[in-house]
């Protein structure tokens, strides 16, 4: 598998973003790790991106509990933003919180993949690394 481009990590607890950044970095499937520590620097990101006509990031971990903008609210300001048409984006929401309500809520969002309990595991990033390339076969730009 060719490693992806970017992944963007949203979470306010610095702890977490150098766990998840070394998971990711042994994986070999990422150049590059960027880190948002809320909702609203995520947008930014990704409002930098389109402005600059830069591919979004190709995998976005969420965390759903953040203060200021957390992930749901991104989700809400997310949805209302033009997409790139290739390669897709997977979000992911990643949380220690098993409330179905939240799953509930996951589940209901068209821009969501999953949900993952944190820390994020190897074994889970390479999976979602795989469900990224199956996706998105034959829309991929070589580097």
């Amino acid at each position: 598998m060719m490693p992806m481009n970017r992944i963007l990590l949203v979470d306010d607890d610095t702890v977490t973003n150098m766990l998840h950044r070394r998971v990711i970095e042994r994986s070999g499937q990422a150049l590059s790790v960027e880190v948002a520590t809320d909702g609203q620097q995520a947008l930014d990101v990704l409002s930098a991106d389109m402005a600059s006509h830069r591919p979004f990031p190709e995998v976005v971990l969420l965390d759903i509990n953040m203060p200021g903008m957390g992930g749901f609210e991104f989700l809400e300001n997310y949805a209302t933003i033009p997409k790139p048409s290739a390669p897709q984006m997977i979000i992911v929401m990643l949380s220690t919180s098993l409330l179905e309500a939240d799953q509930a809520r996951v589940k209901a969002d068209p821009n969501v993949y999953g949900f993952c309990e944190k820390p994020l595991r190897s074994e889970t990033f390479m999976e979602l690394a795989a469900i990224f390339h199956e996706r998105n076969k034959g829309k991929m730009n070589s580097p």
